[in-house]
């Protein structure tokens, strides 16, 4: 919907002009008047207003003068202009000043409606599907780095969606790999950074390692590579050529394993030469498909942090190795994905997003309840009431829940009992809040809609547009439109007219008033647009509906 603003010095024009788009059944229009330029710039910078229908000539400001203040509030505002002179100056002047059309007040309100009406196709044309699209492709190409590394990173998380659409995003972005066929990695680390280096000195130094490294390895391989944890990188890397199935393809990616490894070397040598940096690089032995890369990034980067993978200039092939095997009892990969739940349960609890989060959660708990230690149980229950401890600190839950629960078992982990009761009590812990939640908002909801229409029924005669409800309300007007609609199943618009003719009929039968006044008591500013509305309401008109009552009254 769009707002229509008329300006005019001549009070009648505009009440007309507002009842005459008020009550247009082709253009969807919200409609203000105004009598005087400052008037109007006072509006306009209250809410955004998309077309301005204003006389030319007005004492004060002009109109070509509010057109130019029009032009620094709201640059894409269409603005056409009416006179009753047909004034060649003021012509070329409004033309100059880009107005989107002149128009003689004795043209007509047909002619009148007509130019709204192309202001408003214009106003839709320049924000038509194909131009979005055209402007999001042009600045999807100054942030696709950005896009590359999170859908990216998505896939070494072993995230299961962009796993599913994996040719087709990597065809969206550009992304020179092969989907469907295995993949090779490495993981880079620079061992430590110099004294005085800024953020914007390391972030420049890791896009020049990771140059180096792709241009090393651009002649016998493409590669990939994404930035994270500000020291580290992490390359996927395919065979230039085309691989066929059977012996033939495990031939090239054999040959590629050791171009890469072969390479590993020089791009570390460069990098201490030309950079003055450590590098250490582990290179993965073998090619793995995309469903386990993240496996395989997992084992790298546990390469690079035990053993000798701990020293400056560290360089490994291949996965570990038998005089070097992980800590005991290290999670295997199975494990680490799950306990990635934990990072978004916070996350899920905020946001009220309760089916997602049981999804989680139900996977979390799964992996203590296996074959899981009672350490890692331990990281589960930690890590769990640290989430919950700091959501129900944060909104002052404390003194609600302790009537339900025993909050001190967030405290004392030595006081657990079996893993099931454990589940039991976070999800009962879970349950409530997601009910606290779910039920401060409905009342929060409810709330919002008593307001509007306590507002509504006290300012009938003033100013209910929506824009000035979403102010006294502090929500966004079509926002506030919407909620309205989800949760009375009416249009607050309906409402508003529903209320206008509830207290119409209500003066109506106090037979001293007259009905001009009652118009204007009701929000109305002329009789002929109360008479049309109200006869369309009730069926007859509000000279009818007084006598008819006064009849029944006797």
């Amino acid at each position: 919907m769009y707002r229509l603003l008329i300006v005019d010095n001549e009070r009648l024009i505009v009440d007309n002009l507002v009842d005459l788009f008020q009550k247009s059944e082709t253009l969807a229009l919200e409609v203000f008047g105004v009598y005087t330029a400052a008037a109007a710039l006072e509006l306009m910078a209250r809410m955004k207003i998309d077309i301005v229908l204003s006389d030319i000539r007005m004492p004060g400001m002009n109109g070509l003068e509010l057109q130019q203040e029009i032009n620094l509030q709201w640059p894409l505002c269409k603005v056409i202009f009416l006179s009753g002179y047909d004034d060649f100056e003021y012509i070329q002047q409004a033309m100059r000043n880009s107005g989107v059309d002149y128009l003689l007040k004795t043209e007509g309100e047909r002619k009148i409606e007509e130019t709204v009406a192309k202001a408003v196709r214009q106003l839709d044309d320049a924000v038509e599907k194909e131009q979005l699209i055209a402007q999001a492709r042009e600045r999807m190409s100054v942030t696709k780095p950005l896009l590359h590394k999170e859908f990216l990173w998505a896939v070494l998380l072993g995230e299961p969606q962009p796993l599913r659409h994996l040719a087709e995003q990597f065809a969206g972005l550009d992304i020179p790999l092969d989907a469907n066929a295995p993949v090779l990695l490495a993981v880079g680390r620079v061992d430590d950074w110099k004294d005085g280096f800024t953020l914007s000195d390391r972030e420049l130094l890791v896009y020049a390692i990771r140059n180096i490294a792709e241009e090393y390895w651009h002649g016998g391989a493409k590669s990939v590579s994404v930035a994270f944890d500000k020291n580290k990188i992490v390359w996927m890397i395919q065979p230039n050529e085309p691989v066929p199935d059977g012996k033939q393809g495990e031939q090239i990616r054999a040959r590629t394993v050791r171009f890469a490894q072969g390479m590993a070397e020089s791009i570390q040598q460069t990098s201490d030469q030309l950079l003055k940096l450590s590098l250490s690089l582990a290179v993965a032995s073998d090619f793995r498909p995309w469903p386990q890369a993240a496996e395989q990034f997992e084992n790298l980067k546990l390469l690079l942090n035990f053993g000798a993978g701990l020293g400056r200039g560290a360089l490994i092939l291949g996965q570990q190795r038998r005089g070097e095997p992980l800590p005991a009892g290290g999670h295997d990969h199975a494990v680490r994905s799950g306990l990635k739940a934990l990072e978004s349960l916070a996350a899920f609890l905020e946001n009220g997003q309760r089916h997602q989060f049981f999804i989680d959660y139900a996977q979390l708990m799964a992996i203590g309840g296996g074959e899981g230690t009672e350490l890692l149980r331990m990281e589960i229950d930690i890590n769990l009431a640290a989430i919950f401890l700091s959501y129900i600190n944060r909104w002052g839950l404390h003194a609600e829940l302790a009537e339900r629960h025993d909050l001190t078992r967030l405290l004392h982990f030595n006081d657990r009992g079996a893993w099931t009761e454990t589940t039991a009590y976070y999800t009962a812990l879970a349950e409530e809040l997601f009910e606290i939640k779910r039920a401060g908002q409905t009342f929060q909801e409810n709330d919002i809609v008593k307001h509007v229409q306590w507002y509504v029924d006290q300012n009938l005669a003033g100013d209910l547009s929506l824009t000035r409800i979403g102010e006294v309300v502090g929500h966004n007007p079509y926002y506030l439109s919407r909620l309205y609609k989800q949760i009375t199943n009416e249009g607050l618009s309906e409402f508003i007219a529903r209320s206008r003719m509830r207290k119409a009929k209500e003066l109506l039968g106090q037979q001293g008033l007259r009905i001009s006044d009652i118009a204007k008591s009701v929000g109305f500013s002329t009789d002929q647009s109360f008479y049309r509305l109200f006869k369309k309401a009730a069926g007859v008109t509000p000279q009818e509906y007084r006598e008819h009552a006064a009849k029944v009254e006797k």
